[in-house]
C-alpha cells in the first residue's frame, strides 16, 4: 500500500488590527509574497458567512483588500476558517484598560515598518506575543477563553481543510497573535507537514 500524501501548511502572521492605525505596513507586500508562494489553498481568519456574503468591508484590510482581491485574480483557492463567532477585541477599565492601550501602542511602535520576517520571528515578534498575552491576561478570563476557542477553531478547521486536499501546499494567514499558537497544534497531526511560508 502506498502512503498516504503528506499535505504541508504554512502558517503567516500579519499585523491585522493596526491595519486601520497610522502603521505604513505595505498590503502590496503581503500580495506580492501570497504570489510568489502561490499556495493551493489560502486559509483565512473570517467566517463561512462572510465569505459567503461578499462583503469584506467589516474586515481587516490585508483580507478584504489584498487577500481576496488576489484570491479572484489567480486560481488560489480560499477557504474561510474562523468560526461562527469571532473573539472580541482585549478591553476592560480602570488601570488595566489604561495598561492595554499602553501595550497597544508598544505593539504598534514595535511593529511599525515591520516586513513579514519581523513579525513572524525574531525578538519582533516574541516580543509582540508576550505583549498580547498579557493584554489577554488584563482583559480577563472571557477574553482569555475567547481567544483560546478561537485559536482551536482556526486549528480544526485547518486540519479539516488539509485532509479534505491531501498532498496540497496550504498557506495560513492570521493574526499574528494566532500563529505560533496554531502552528503549535497543527505540528501534533502526524499527516500534516508544518513548515516556514519561506519553504512552503
Amino acid at each position: 500500500m502506498s502512503e498516504p500524501e503528506h499535505t504541508t501548511i504554512a502558517v503567516l502572521g500579519t499585523l491585522a488590527e493596526f491595519h486601520r492605525e497610522p502603521i505604513p505596513y505595505d498590503l502590496a507586500a503581503l500580495v506580492n509574497l501570497v504570489t510568489e508562494i502561490n499556495p493551493d489553498l489560502l486559509c483565512i481568519d473570517m467566517t463561512v458567512e462572510q465569505w459567503q456574503r461578499q462583503e469584506f468591508s467589516d474586515l481587516p484590510p490585508e483580507i478584504g483588500e489584498a487577500l481576496v482581491p488576489l484570491a479572484y485574480q489567480t486560481d488560489i483557492v480560499v477557504a474561510p476558517v474562523a468560526g461562527d463567532e469571532l473573539p472580541p477585541r482585549p478591553q476592560t477599565t480602570g488601570w488595566r484598560e489604561t495598561l492595554i492601550q499602553f501595550l497597544r501602542r508598544r505593539l504598534a511602535a514595535w511593529q511599525r515598518n515591520a516586513e513579514p520576517d519581523a513579525i513572524n520571528q525574531g525578538w519582533q515578534h516574541l516580543l509582540g506575543d508576550a505583549a498580547y498575552s498579557i493584554t489577554h491576561w488584563l482583559a480577563g478570563s472571557d477574553v482569555r477563553q475567547a481567544h483560546r476557542r478561537h485559536t482551536e477553531e482556526l486549528t480544526q478547521a485547518i486540519v479539516a481543510v488539509a485532509r479534505r486536499n491531501p498532498g496540497s501546499r496550504i498557506l495560513v494567514v492570521v493574526n499574528v497573535q494566532y500563529c505560533h499558537h496554531i502552528r503549535g497544534r497543527l505540528r501534533k497531526y502526524a499527516d500534516l507537514t508544518v513548515t516556514t511560508y519561506n519553504e512552503l
